[in-house]
């Protein structure tokens, strides 16, 4: 007579069927809340995303008012590539640095007549200087910031004729001496490179430098005898300087508007 075995009782099935629909029931909440987790978790980020953005595109047009004066004419300031790089005595590369900043200033008092013009065209309201000299105490240099209408109107400026790749000669910003530095004897007419350009993708703002030698009684430019040819040479030399410091500034600036 075969043996029957038992099977499980009323409460034990119950038991292990209450567990299989706790089971099943937990896995399609868990398979249900997550998409919506992890889309709620995009949209966070996305939502986050849109208000740092926002913060910042709000930030950028009144940087050059919030910003200390110091934050934006460092006390330093190198080329880009050549920040942190030692020189052959093993130290960092040498700098410019910055001997004075002058007082906020309207932008035909602070520009040279070529550039104050183009610059007021487009919207120009307020410029802020500073002057540095080279590791040497021989080039000085007067840095400007000049706010405009936009930063199309910055574009069509540095288009105009001003851009400081261009064999720009001569002064573009009134430079600003130090007194009791070497750059107390800086003036425009000592100043043989210059030039504009955008120092942030955004923005209205215009960068401007005018550049020459500290040594108010040398005639550079204008060498004797056999030497003449090469006067061309050596002022050329500051146009090269112009373009090189207004790359350092700008590239410290954008720094400075884009890490608050």
């Amino acid at each position: 007579m075969p043996v029957t075995q038992p099977g499980p009782s009323t409460a034990e099935g119950g038991r292990s069927g209450g567990r299989k629909r706790r089971v099943l029931g937990t896995l399609a909440v868990l398979f249900g809340v997550l998409p919506l987790l992890a889309a709620g978790g995009v949209t966070f980020t996305a939502v986050k995303n849109h208000q740092i953005q926002t913060g910042n595109d709000a930030f950028i047009p009144a940087a050059w008012h919030n910003l200390r004066t110091d934050e934006i004419f460092p006390d330093l300031l190198r080329e880009p590539s050549a920040s942190g790089r030692p020189d052959s005595g093993g130290q960092p590369a040498p700098g410019w640095v910055r001997q004075t900043i002058a007082e906020e200033s309207d932008c035909r008092t602070a520009l040279t007549a070529g550039l104050a013009e183009a610059a007021t065209a487009h919207g120009c309201t307020t410029v802020l200087r500073a002057t540095y000299v080279d590791a040497g105490g021989e080039a000085a240099a007067t840095v400007a910031l000049c706010v405009l209408g936009s930063h199309d109107d910055v574009l069509a400026v540095e288009r105009s004729g001003f851009s400081v790749v261009a064999d720009h000669p001569g002064a573009v910003v009134i430079p600003v001496p130090a007194a009791k530095t070497a750059a107390a004897g800086w003036r425009a007419s000592r100043g043989y490179g210059g030039g504009a350009m955008s120092p942030t993708l955004f923005g209205p703002y215009l960068a401007a430098i005018t550049v020459g030698p500290t040594d108010p009684d040398r005639r550079y430019g204008d060498l004797p005898g056999q030497w003449k040819s090469s006067g061309r040479t050596e002022t050329r030399v500051y146009r090269s300087l112009a373009i090189d410091l207004l790359y350092a500034f700008s590239h410290s600036f954008d720094e400075a508007v884009n890490g608050r």
